[in-house]
This record gives C-alpha cells, sequence and structure tokens, in this order.
C-alpha cells in the first residue's frame, strides 16, 4: 500500500520530518523552517546561521540518518539554506 505514488509521497514526509524531530532534538526543530525532499536531495531551511553552519559540517551524518529512517538509498545530497 505504502508503494503508490501519492501514498508514498505523504509516508515519507511524515517519516522525513519525524526522523528530524526525534533525531535532531528540540532546540535544532525550533530553528527548522522547511524540510523538502526532491529527486535524492533533502534541502533544510533554518533560520539560525550558526546552526546552518554545523548542520553543513553534518551532512553526511544526516544523509545516514535519513536513509537509514527510510530503509533505502533515497537521500544523496544535503543543501542546507
Amino acid at each position: 500500500m505504502v508503494k503508490a505514488p501519492g501514498i508514498r509521497r505523504q509516508y515519507l514526509k511524515v517519516v522525513m520530518k519525524t526522523t528530524w524531530e526525534e533525531e535532531m532534538g528540540p532546540l535544532v526543530v525550533k530553528y527548522t523552517k522547511r524540510l523538502t525532499i526532491n529527486k535524492g536531495t533533502l534541502t533544510v531551511s533554518v533560520s539560525s546561521a550558526p546552526l546552518r553552519q554545523e548542520l553543513m559540517f553534518n551532512k553526511v551524518k544526516i544523509i545516514e540518518m535519513m536513509n537509514k529512517a527510510f530503509g533505502e538509498e533515497l537521500v544523496k545530497e544535503v543543501v542546507i539554506a
């Protein structure tokens, strides 16, 4: 059932948001404005410049964390905006 295109997209959004909240903690979530994934690129918009810099240093860990949550190699790149 999760393989249906419309359902899969919604499922991935829920998994992405839940994983971000659980793994990153309330402080990072507070400054996160938007999370999107499109064609293997996870885009994270944050409102704090120091947090943006910290996340840029941890791109590999973010990719691993999200792919583990999705159960497949869905995220290939992370863009911090």
